[in-house]
């Protein structure tokens, strides 16, 4: 059974009809959302302004950007949960699109980051390699080379039944040999107004839902040394 998946890395990009912004705007929709959300630093860039601020200690940050035609969000490594950060966004967005005049969200799309460990095995590659590819150690000597990284892709597109898509990456996490880093980019279509924002954090957590319930339990299948 893998060990509980543990977020580091959570995205949200709201994609809009393109619209010019007034730094005046920028900066009063900063000076709304720094109260409350801790952003520290106003920064203008090529394509807009980036709102920022760094952890003390540790190299955890955390982003908000705005574009000519979107709106994105970065939380890295700063402990942020899920429905903390979903409701950072909807935040956001509440005072933002108003005062930019953006009146609807075109595509959302989240990316949730997770790491978790297998028990049955001392490092992720082995897992991947041994248990989940099946790969016999003669196999791998004919690529001429050690190899030490291995992973897959899973792509969920959208159906009738369900108007959302997934693509998931599953590969052993290059910062701690043992972890499994799980990506999930989820991209949601359906256009969003301004009175609608709580479908934001919907496919916020559906997206991580989607992690724990159904992409680890699959992994934890694979879990074991009779699998080999």
């Amino acid at each position: 059974m893998f060990s509980e998946p543990r977020t580091i890395s959570l995205l949200s990009e709201c994609v809009h009809l393109p619209t010019k912004h007034s730094i005046e705007g920028l900066r009063e929709v900063y000076n709304r959302v720094c109260r409350t959300c801790g952003y520290e630093n106003f920064i203008k860039t090529a394509s807009g302004v980036r709102l920022e601020r760094h952890e003390s200690q540790g190299s955890g940050f955390s982003h908000l950007s705005f574009a000519s035609d979107r709106i994105q969000f970065t939380e890295d490594h700063v402990g942020i949960s899920i429905e903390q950060f979903a409701k950072k966004v909807r935040s956001v967005l509440e005072e933002a699109m108003p005062l930019l005049k953006i009146p609807i969200i075109l595509v959302h799309q989240v990316t949730v980051r997770v790491i978790c460990t297998p028990n049955s095995f001392k490092h992720a590659a082995e897992f991947l390699a041994r248990s989940i590819f099946r790969f016999r150690a003669e196999d791998l000597e004919l690529l001429g080379r050690p190899t030490s990284v291995h992973g897959f892709r899973l792509v969920f597109p959208a159906t009738r039944e369900v108007s959302h898509a997934f693509n998931v990456r599953v590969e052993s996490y290059v910062k701690d040999q043992r972890s499994i880093y799980v990506e999930n980019v989820g991209t949601f279509k359906t256009a969003t107004p301004t009175q609608t924002l709580d479908s934001v954090e919907q496919n916020i957590e559906a997206t991580s839902e989607f992690i724990a319930n159904h992409v680890v339990p699959f992994l934890s299948r694979y879990d074991r040394r009779d699998a080999e």
